[in-house]
């Protein structure tokens, strides 16, 4: 949605409370700034199906217990699907890759499916539930490419918000050590991998996690 667009829906969230006006037999967002209870700080708008909704942090002096909290929301069928829908969207998602680097030249994969499917990543994919993100980070470099890996450091935690989708994740960025010297890509999950220069892999990933990471070893400034 162009930045100064007016969004089809306003998501006030505070400390997970969410407030909902009633239309109809449902309970849906505002649809008019006249509705809303108290100014607001534009967060992000997320692109949905049944339009777009901007998140925002409201302005308040006291906590809104008489507002919903989000997480009695999801399948209720008193509640609109759209409310339901970005709820959902507006949760965190996760994700652990890692960088293994050798000779100066770092493995990058390309994926046949998923969200990063034809682009050059580092290996790596979403934190299962329960998962800590190094012992996920780990499985999915075994499941990807069949080797096992130890991890060295992190380099870092990144936050990024996308756009297209309004989708908002978190990735862990490790360096890791190969363990196994044979690479057995996933038939179904790798299309090809290729070892490429630190420098030229930061510079032509499309991923803003891998670039990041790349980066910041490049830089120095990883975490100890």
């Amino acid at each position: 949605m162009p930045k100064n667009s007016v969004p089809d829906f306003y998501y006030l969230e505070s400390d997970g409370q969410v407030f909902l006006v009633k239309k109809g037999r449902r309970w849906q967002f505002p649809s008019r700034k006249s509705e809303l209870p108290c100014a607001f700080k534009p967060v992000f708008t997320m692109p949905l199906a049944g339009g777009s909704v901007l998140f925002a942090k409201p302005t308040l002096t006291t906590h809104p217990f008489h507002w919903f909290h989000k997480d009695d929301l999801i399948g209720r069928p008193d509640v609109a699907a759209i409310v339901q829908q970005a709820v959902n969207r507006s949760l965190p998602r996760a994700a652990s890759k890692v960088a293994m680097i050798e000779h100066g030249k770092v493995l990058m994969v390309r994926a046949g499916r998923g969200i990063t499917k034809g682009i050059w990543n580092l290996p790596g994919g979403f934190v299962g539930y329960g998962e800590h993100p190094a012992p996920s980070a780990q499985r999915e470099v075994l499941e990807e490419l069949g080797i096992r890996v130890q991890l060295k450091r992190l380099l870092g935690i990144y936050a990024e918000t996308f756009p297209r989708t309004g989708g908002y994740m978190l990735s862990f960025v490790y360096l890791g050590k190969r363990l196994t010297q044979t690479i057995k890509p996933h038939p179904e999950e790798i299309e090809s991998f290729t070892w490429m220069p630190v420098k030229k892999a930061a510079r032509i990933t499309p991923n803003p996690f891998a670039r990041a990471g790349l980066r910041d070893y490049l830089k120095g400034t990883f975490s100890a």
